[in-house]
């Protein structure tokens, strides 16, 4: 019985995942890279901590992933594996410094055998792209209540997993987006291993938040992920804006003379102390969550908006949407910064141009809201639903495509208390499909009764638009495709869930679609 994880990580899975005493073992199960054993409780089978890819260190960062190291005895999978490392992301996610990092875990029904041939849906973690584990995420609920299978993984994030440097990128490989490569390896395991769990690899489904549903857009746009999922939801994922590769490569280079390696060698590069990395990536960081990843030409070959207007995509089925609230999570005092102020609202509306900033204060005037913060939070939905709206539209020309609006505003928070209501804030859903979420460092709350039945509602949706490309294979109310012209958005709060058309014209898109330009 074997674990391959290094001693000085050990004390962290131990403490991040402790077994159950009502747990039992599973049945081994052979996968290609050697057999793995798992534990069996309350109505689902976990397999956690499986390498998924070799440990990217040494000569290995900064390289595509490389298949992991095959093993003969059981591999107890019992234990998640370490997160990939980043910096402090206040209670969201937890920092780490451990490079070997590409763990998957997977959650199945306690009664699916090798022939069960169950839908397969593949979660990608949040964060910016440069923070987050899937390690955060328990896919029992799911798992257990949709009759599906849930694998969870980490990948590479900030500067390790998305650097784009001219010694590196001149070695002849794949080069800048190591993170969704990462991606893209978790998701050929589980089309080489999954059947052996019980799951269909002609049914797997991508979904993820924010940071993951970036990720979701990209693996839609990237050739190397073609054939490797049938359907994508895309949870609040509305990062389309150019990162050019010239910028990508500037922020590279600086990053490499303020970590100490003014010969911008990729020896020095690879040689660089994680903390160093981590110490110096702002720079890298600071481009990457306000972008869709650099263009390197091969993982992704084409922006996000030139491949979904040409239909130049991955074409499957695709769930999208986002909560009502989402800039919530985003104000500077949900980091620990000081409340927002009028001053600071006003350089906000500004920043999308002074020609403009007229007509945005007209309609999300500071006085119509009980503080500058709730008005940001308004000011910012618009934008961001207008954004949301022309992927939409895109997508919707060549795939079905299915729009949903989470507005739950009564959703527990698991941040500390604030000065203004967080309400649907981005994030908030999570804790609806997988249970107890409360970021990496935040405080779990439980659901109550109405909040459970939503919970039960939107995992009977994404199970069934699992099982069959639609949410419609649930028996629950009728869920209309999205379509220019009506604009049909499900929206999801602790009633019954209910339609409403005009998307555009609820957010103002009319003015959006001039202030902002889509590329």
């Amino acid at each position: 019985m074997m674990r391959l994880v290094g001693l000085g990580a050990l004390a962290l899975l131990l403490a991040q995942a402790p077994v159950r005493a009502e747990d039992a073992p599973t049945p081994d199960v052979a996968t290609a890279s050697g057999p793995v054993r798992g534990l069996v409780g309350d109505g689902v089978a976990r397999f956690l901590g499986i390498p998924f890819a070799a440990a990217p260190v040494g000569a290995l960062r900064w390289q595509p992933p490389q298949p992991p190291p095959h093993w003969s005895a059981p591999l107890e999978a019992n234990h998640v594996g370490a997160v990939c490392p980043a910096g402090p992301r206040g209670v969201f996610a937890s920092p780490s410094e451990t490079e070997d990092c590409l763990f998957l875990n997977l959650f199945a029904p306690a009664t699916a055998g090798a022939r069960a041939a169950l839908p397969v849906m593949v979660w990608i973690h949040g964060g910016g792209l440069y923070s987050g584990s899937g390690n955060d995420y328990d896919g029992s609920w799911l798992a257990r209540r949709g009759q599906v299978i849930v694998v969870t993984f980490n990948y590479r994030v900030g500067a390790l997993g998305f650097f784009s440097h001219p010694a590196i990128n001149a070695e002849g490989h794949a080069f800048a987006n190591y993170g969704i490569m990462d991606q893209q390896a978790a998701l050929r395991w589980v089309r080489d291993n999954i059947a052996r769990f019980g799951g269909d690899p002609a049914r797997v489904t991508i979904f993820g938040q924010s940071g993951g549903g970036t990720s979701v857009m990209a693996n839609l746009v990237s050739p190397a992920s073609k054939g490797l999922f049938t359907r994508a939801i895309n949870q609040s994922g509305t990062h389309i804006e150019i990162y050019p590769p010239e910028v990508a490569l500037k922020a590279a280079a600086d990053f490499a003379s303020q970590a100490g390696c003014a010969d911008q060698s990729a020896a020095c590069l690879r040689g660089l102390d994680v903390r160093a990395v981590l110490a110096h990536q702002g720079g890298i960081v600071k481009n990457l969550v306000n972008g869709f990843p650099v263009v390197d030409g091969t993982i992704i070959p084409r922006t996000a908006f030139a491949a979904f207007r040409s239909g130049k995509f991955n074409q499957v089925p695709i769930l999208t949407g986002l909560v009502a609230d989402e800039q919530a999570f985003f104000l500077p005092e949900a980091t620990g910064g000081a409340p927002l102020d009028a001053d600071a609202y006003r350089a906000h509306v500004r920043s999308f141009g002074a020609a403009t900033q007229g007509r945005l204060l007209a309609r999300y005037p500071l006085d119509a809201y009980a503080s500058p913060s709730l008005a940001d939070i308004a000011f910012a939905q618009g934008y961001k639903a207008c954004v949301s709206r022309q992927i939409d539209l895109a997508f919707a020309r060549f795939v079905p495509v299915y729009v949903y609006q989470f507005n739950d505003r009564t959703a527990p928070t698991y941040f500390p208390p604030l000065s203004y209501p967080m309400r649907a804030y981005h994030t908030a859903e999570l804790q609806y499909l997988f249970a107890g979420f409360h970021g990496g460092l935040g405080t779990p709350h439980p659901l109550d009764a109405a909040q459970q039945r939503l919970s039960d509602t939107m995992l009977d949706y994404w199970a069934g638009f699992a099982r069959a490309g639609s949410p419609n294979a649930a028996a629950l109310p009728r869920w209309p495709r999205f379509a220019a012209g009506s604009e049909a958005v499900k929206l999801l709060d602790r009633g019954a869930p209910r339609t409403q058309t005009g998307l555009g014209a609820h957010n103002g898109c009319a003015l959006w679609d001039q202030v902002q330009s889509y590329r």
